[in-house]
């Protein structure tokens, strides 16, 4: 900062003969003290020459109560500063410069450069002080807001209870069924329990419950006609799994397709899914919505109960002529299976084949639901487990052999136990208690085809005859046995 000179009166000398000038004080730049210049006949101008003569050291008073002076000194704002005129250093009768255009002088510049910086500094000392003074601001109330709010809870959670001394006690909620003492009697008070309101919340609309019956383990296939092959088993592997549920108005097919929807593991196998949780949780969510709309994760396909007449039996068929695959069992031997009126892209037709004890409840559901009778029995599926009695050409034992074995042998819901075997040259029975105590076939059995009959003693062959030992209806006491 620039230093401010001394202020120096000067008296009415000629302009020329002006040569002398005291220096600032505080120019000490040079180690140099100040000195004062004498000045010979100096004069004090007429301006001040009427000082009051009369005045004496002895007429001089102070006052009886003299004004207390600050302490501190008075701070005085920049911006006060800032608008007091600057004089010039060399007193108040220099030349001023009064040229237009001309340069100003390096004391004017200088101050006036030391004036802008200070109320440019104070300027954004008074904007920090304002953000500083806002922030401080916000945090009291956010401050008193917290408190009335705990002070509010606190509040809530009291009341007041009347001491038979005429006192009143204030309890908190958590005191609820305790005894408290009065502040001025000291007696026992017990706190009751506060009953709040308990807000009633709107009524739902009550879901109206959906009867539906399931049959499970389907197996789902939608395919193109002209791509069979016509092979036994040619398609068997290309289903989906299933479930059928039925109104009744209509028949839902659901296929279980959100395993292969989602992100496979590192060797390319998709993540085994627990079936039944997940049909727990879809059956969950109908009865919960009283539709099927709300499903995910699965495949949902609506057959209308003005299209179940459309469904078609196409396997087995004994006429091949009247077959659409030719009666060859391109679902899989022992397989039942069904056209369904689905609409699909592309051409793409829908089928679902099922086991024995699948296939006899659907055949229930649609003859009970939709007066639906599909020609199996006809076509070979048997309607009841029924069997046959043998007897054994070795010991004359008795042999159950069941009928149509490869429908028992293709449902996971039959137990099958292996009976005795037939002969395929001569068609004798030879029972497993038979079998073993000869050694026919080696100690296990596994050479039965290539052993010797003991009838006719040519190859047995590989024909077994196996009976039911458990079956999927627990009221069933077993197949029904015939001469």
């Amino acid at each position: 900062m620039s230093a401010t000179p001394q202020q120096i009166i000067y008296s009415t000398i000629p302009l020329g003969q002006r040569t002398d000038y005291l220096p600032a004080r505080n120019d000490t730049s040079k180690g140099e003290i100040p000195k004062a210049y004498d000045a010979e006949d100096f004069e004090l101008s007429d301006g001040f020459a009427d000082t009051r003569d009369d005045s004496s050291p002895a007429e001089f008073e102070l006052e009886a109560n003299p004004k207390a002076q600050p302490s501190r000194p008075v701070s005085v704002s920049v911006s006060a500063v800032s608008q007091v005129p600057a004089e010039p250093t060399d007193g108040p009768d220099k030349p001023q410069q009064k040229t237009p255009g001309g340069r100003p002088t390096p004391a004017s510049t200088r101050n006036s450069a030391s004036a802008e910086t200070s109320a440019t500094t104070g300027g954004k000392l008074n904007a920090t002080d304002d953000d500083l003074l806002s922030i401080a601001m916000q945090e009291e109330r956010e401050l008193q807001k917290r408190r009335g709010d705990k002070i509010a809870d606190r509040q809530r959670k009291m009341m007041m209870l009347h001491c038979p001394c005429g006192a009143w006690v204030r309890v908190s909620e958590t005191q609820a069924g305790k005894f408290v003492r009065c502040s001025q009697c000291k007696q026992p008070i017990n706190v009751p329990q506060i009953r709040r309101k308990v807000e009633k919340k709107a009524d739902k609309p009550a879901v109206g419950k959906l009867a539906v019956k399931w049959i499970e383990n389907i197996r789902f296939f939608r395919i193109a006609p002209t791509s069979i092959v016509l092979k036994p088993g040619s398609i068997a592997d290309k289903f989906v799994e299933a479930d059928l549920a039925f109104t009744d108005s209509k028949i839902v097919v659901i296929a279980f397709t959100g395993a292969d929807k989602k992100k496979r593991g590192l060797l390319g196998k998709a993540p085994k899914i627990d079936r039944v949780e997940q049909r727990k949780q879809l059956r969950e969510q109908i009865a919960a919505a009283g539709d099927f709309s709300t499903l995910t994760e699965v495949e949902v396909h609506s057959i209308s109960a003005d299209q179940v007449s459309e469904i078609r039996l196409v396997q087995p068929i004994l006429k091949a002529h009247e077959s659409m695959f030719a009666g060859v069992p391109v679902f899989g031997d022992g397989r039942i299976a069904i056209f369904l009126p689905i609409a699909s892209e592309g051409g793409l037709q829908a089928y679902c084949s099922q086991s024995l004890s699948t296939f006899r409840a659907l055949r229930e559901v649609l003859k009970t639901n939709f007066s639906l009778e599909l020609p199996a029995i006809e076509n070979g599926v048997p309607e009841a487990d029924k069997s046959d009695n043998l007897s054994c050409f070795i010991n004359q034992s008795r042999v159950e052999s069941v009928r149509n074995l490869n429908y028992y042998q293709q449902d996971v819901a039959y137990e099958l136990e292996l009976s005795g075997y037939r002969c395929k040259s001569c068609t004798a029975v030879i029972s497993e208690e038979g079998r073993n105590k000869n050694k026919l076939g080696g100690t296990n059995g596994k050479g039965i085809a290539k052993a010797k009959c003991p009838k006719c003693s040519g190859k047995m062959g590989e024909e077994l005859l196996y009976r039911i030992k458990k079956s999927p209806n627990a009221d069933t006491a077993g197949p029904t046995p015939e001469a």
